[in-house]
């Protein structure tokens, strides 16, 4: 629904509007095999160049009232595409210089056409690079000629700190360190990009993030990941479409880009005959089958949506706003036209780490709890569910929601007791406790906007009947 190659999708941004563009989608030519080994090799060749993996980021700038561009990553085919893409979005042929350039690693398909767009440079348009410094000492090593463009004060390298956020114009930016296998560049990140509430994951090359803080990856508008193979080959120093998979869900990402695809490595699961996966190096239509394939099997189709990436692809947050105002109406509309019916089930993502759902059944007494985190997927049903008050300090009551656990034939499952206490202004905590006698099977504070909480608690206000209110 957000992807688009058209001129129309936008000649003038909002200061809060962030708009994506893909500037290229491949690894080195050189990487990409034979026509004769591979379907994929020769759709590749058919393109004509290999434009390496790039994106650009788009917003206004609230202080100049202008196109603020930031870069990511410069390999063959870039300044192109760039130049291309600046004509199709409507804006002024000066954005094709970027404002900011930001760098993942010095492998060439990264940084191969930075001496081009570096001759571009003048005193009136910086170009500021941002690199971890032993990224910055290699590519001064490979491109010696940037030097005289640093001291002609054209050019500017920008250190940055794994896990140090810092500010690119209106952007927010934490990069984080990666590990891109064995032959990895020292100083090798990727990097979490935020504009305002929207948040994009800009992950290609990368096989694992050594000793990473997960909550600054939960819950991406974007994931834009990098991956070289179906199957998982760590020789590859990157992460695998199946394990793209695994990262989508842990993140809680709502749309995920697979870059950097070529597939050649799959070819050596064809000599196992009991392996079920693909054993070929896929077009981008049948990687694209595959994907759809596999997201309706496990029931995610619609709540996660992977797409194949083209250059020239768009992401447009004002879209993705525009399509949850669209949902929230319908709600709306839907309540308003039975106001004494409830939703069957209310679900929440949680600021950090959890996807909380609650679903009571109509005809029994019975409650249904679903807690997914990075790892694990919780799944508990109780009986008799009630909402109880308790007396609180100064008056000041609070709702408590119990319920019993479930007798089995072996055994009784857990009890819940879960609360909604408010943290500050906008944030509030949904403690939530099922325990058998004092062994927790969970017991952990969710952390939820204001909005959601409010949700939670009307779904609770309107299908639970209260008890008489408790001791304190």
């Amino acid at each position: 629904m957000y992807n688009t190659q058209s001129s129309a999708a936008a000649s003038k941004l909002s200061h809060d509007q962030l708009l994506l563009r893909i500037n290229g989608i491949l690894p080195d030519i050189a990487t990409l095999g034979s026509v004769e080994k591979s379907e994929r090799a020769a759709e590749v060749k058919q393109l004509g160049t290999s434009t390496n993996t790039s994106c650009s980021l788009f917003t206004t700038a609230s202080e100049t009232n202008q196109i603020f561009h930031v870069l990511v990553d410069i390999g063959q085919g870039i300044v192109k595409s760039i130049e291309q893409g600046i004509l199709n979005l409507g804006f002024a042929s000066s954005s094709s210089l970027p404002d900011a350039l930001l760098i993942t690693h010095s492998h060439d398909d990264h940084i191969m056409e930075l001496p081009i767009l570096a001759d571009k440079t003048s005193k009136s348009k910086k170009l500021n690079i941002y690199c971890t410094s032993q990224c910055r000492d290699q590519i001064l090593n490979k491109y010696p000629q940037l030097s005289s463009k640093i001291n002609n004060n054209e050019l500017m390298f920008s250190i940055v700190q794994p896990d140090q956020t810092f500010q690119v114009g209106p952007f927010s930016v934490i990069p984080l360190l990666s590990h891109h296998g064995d032959n990895s560049p020292a100083g090798s990140v990727i990097y979490v990009v935020k504009l305002t509430d929207r948040k994009v994951i800009i992950g290609w090359d990368f096989l694992s993030l050594p000793n990473v803080n997960e909550d600054l990856l939960w819950n991406p508008d974007l994931a834009i990941l990098g991956t070289q193979s179906y199957n998982p080959h760590p020789q590859t120093g990157m992460i695998s479409v199946s394990e793209a998979f695994e990262l989508v869900r842990r993140w809680n990402a709502k749309e995920c880009y697979i870059v950097h695809y070529r597939g050649l490595l799959d070819f050596e699961e064809a000599t196992n005959q009991w392996f079920r996966g693909p054993v070929k190096a896929m077009t981008v239509g049948e990687l694209q089958k595959v994907i759809d394939s596999h997201l309706q099997i496990i029931g995610k189709e619609g709540k996660f949506r992977i797409t194949v990436a083209k250059e020239g692809m768009i992401w447009d947050s004002k879209r993705l706003e525009t399509k949850q105002e669209e949902e929230k109406k319908i709600q709306v509309s839907s309540s308003d036209q039975n106001a004494s019916t409830s939703p069957q089930f209310v679900e929440i993502e949680s600021l950090q780490n959890y996807i909380f759902r609650m679903e009571k059944e109509d005809k029994v007494d019975k409650l249904k709890i679903m807690i997914e985190d990075r790892i694990n997927r919780f799944n508990f049903e109780f009986d008799n569910p009630r909402k109880v008050v308790i007396a609180g300090d100064n008056n000041n009551n609070k709702d408590v929601l119990v319920a019993q656990g479930v007798k089995g034939m072996f055994a009784k499952g857990p009890d819940l007791r879960m609360e909604i206490t408010p943290k500050t202004e906008n944030e509030y905590v949904i403690s939530v406790r099922a325990s058998k006698g004092k062994k927790n099977v969970f017991n952990d504070d969710i952390l939820v906007n204001s909005t959601d909480a409010q949700r939670l608690k009307r779904y609770i206000s309107e299908n639970f009947m209260p008890n008489a209110q408790a001791a304190k």
